[in-house]
């Protein structure tokens, strides 16, 4: 899969979420490190663990790097991910040849299942690091009030109309993502926080 980037915006401190990644994925499923790069970047491992010994393994890496005007850059890359999609087709396959293998298969099923979710883990888990760091992704982050791009006027959000010139502002009002709430720039495509398609 492709290197995934966000950018966060405020005081965010890359060896304070590397540890908070190390913490919430050192579990009995997945083993996570964290090492120091140059400049105050700090990079996260973070892989899946072995339950029997045909479970394909996969990692994520976890790239954190300071941004000179304050906040973060954050990528993620994958490996190995088609093996757990081959791990995935041999049980359905197995489970279509012999159908009562579905009670064997399950628990290699859930497992593989859960491997594929695990890069959404991750980055919810960093979302709510960074909203308790009181950041938000950089590409996301709307002002409190729309102005009015005919008279200047500040407005408060979901104003239809200018309180001044009495101009509509309804195309420059921020869009409410119906997902998770986040308020996105006007004429956003995708939610800059969970991002799925307006």
């Amino acid at each position: 899969m492709p290197l995934e980037q966000r950018t966060y915006a405020g005081t965010i401190d890359p060896v304070s979420l590397a540890q908070t990644l190390v913490t919430s994925f050192s579990t009995h499923l997945t083993r996570a490190q964290w090492l120091r790069g140059e400049r105050g970047s700090t990079v996260v491992q973070i892989q899946t663990l072995r339950q029997e010994p045909t479970d394909p393994s996969t990692a994520i890496t976890v790239y954190i790097t300071p941004r000179p005007e304050g906040g973060v850059t954050i990528a993620m890359d994958e490996q190995a991910w088609l093996n757990v999609i081959a791990d995935l087709a041999r049980s359905g396959i197995l489970t279509l040849l012999r159908p009562l293998t579905l009670l064997y298969e399950a628990d290699n099923i859930a497992r593989n299942v859960s491997r594929l979710q695990l890069r959404q883990q991750v980055w919810e888990a960093i979302e709510i690091y960074c909203q308790q760091a009181g950041s938000l992704p950089a590409a996301g982050k709307v002002r409190e009030v729309v102005v009015c791009p005919y008279c200047g006027r500040s407005n408060p959000i979901g104003e239809l109309e200018c309180q001044g010139c009495k101009a509509p502002l309804g195309a420059y009002q921020p869009v409410r993502c119906a997902r998770c709430g986040y308020l996105n720039e006007a004429g956003a495509k995708r939610c800059a926080r969970c991002g799925i398609p307006f």
